[in-house]
């Protein structure tokens, strides 16, 4: 019997443990500790040894510490700190909480200039505050017109987060390179669709990898070219992620693709990044 996966990558990762051919950059994560939670990789230098082991070369962070709490002398100065102590392993999105819209945007300049930003990390539910709202405009905006990020949290079910209020933003922003987090669990084919349509918009695997099928769905609805690889490190273990998109019913070609080049392409076209390769 033929196997029905002749992954080359597969019989690597299942002979040594890892992919060591393929680099991989992961676009959806978060560092330091969460009140309340025991988490045994949670720190930046734990995360780096497992990064290592995995084979991650690059991750997009929104650290924990920069997620809720504002701080007017130094906003989002964890992930900056993140960013700063090892720039050729960690791009920083910069938190957009549109509660307290005027600390943040007096800092989307420095977005703009400095690389170890890419973009805008917003998340609706948790601030209360729907995506189409008139608060985040400005943000949208900006990031629209100096070819930054967006990666928005998304769930479909949950208020503020479904792919409705993406529609709308799009509607009004074409052309922004947006990630619909978690790719919408809730309406996962309305995401899809949206990848579909959007020049610059892609569907995060973050947390849906785990749905059985998945990729393949993606991969027939919108294309590899729109897939990016997420995980939440560190709430998943990389390999976990890894492994989901060496079973799907995709080429070796798709792989990479999704392991690494739709994300470096993107950070070529922000002239945020060369090869990591």
């Amino acid at each position: 019997m033929k196997p029905t996966n002749t992954s080359a990558y597969l019989r690597e990762f299942i002979n040594f443990g890892r992919l060591k051919s393929v680099p991989v950059i992961d676009t959806h994560t978060h560092m330091g500790s969460v009140y309340g939670v025991s988490s045994p990789v949670c720190e930046i230098e734990d995360c780096l040894r497992l990064m290592d082991e995995e084979n991650i070369r690059m991750i997009w962070c929104a650290a924990h510490g920069d997620l809720f709490a504002p701080d007017a002398e130094d906003a989002n100065g964890v992930t900056r700190r993140l960013a700063e102590r090892y720039p050729q392993r960690v791009k920083g999105y910069y938190v957009f909480n549109p509660n307290h819209a005027d600390l943040y945007e007096k800092h989307f300049q420095t977005v703009k200039s400095d690389s170890r930003w890419i973009g805008f990390k917003v998340l609706p539910n948790y601030h209360n505050r729907p995506l189409d709202a008139p608060c985040y405009e400005n943000m949208l905006r900006f990031a629209e017109e100096n070819r930054l990020i967006v990666l928005s949290h998304t769930w479909g079910v949950l208020p503020h987060n479904s792919t409705r209020e993406v529609a709308h933003i799009l509607e009004r922003h074409p052309d922004l390179y947006f990630i619909i987090g978690h790719s919408a669990p809730g309406e996962c084919r309305e995401a899809i669709a949206l990848a579909k349509k959007y020049p610059h918009v892609y569907l995060d695997l973050c947390d849906i990898h785990r749905h059985s099928g998945i990729i393949d769905a993606m991969a027939e609805g919108a294309g590899t070219d729109k897939i990016l690889f997420g995980t939440d490190l560190p709430w998943y273990d990389p390999n976990y992620c890894i492994g989901s998109v060496l079973c799907a019913n995709i080429t070796d070609e798709d792989r990479e693709k999704i392991f690494f080049r739709n994300a470096e392409k993107i950070l070529q076209e922000l002239n945020k990044q060369e090869s990591c390769i």
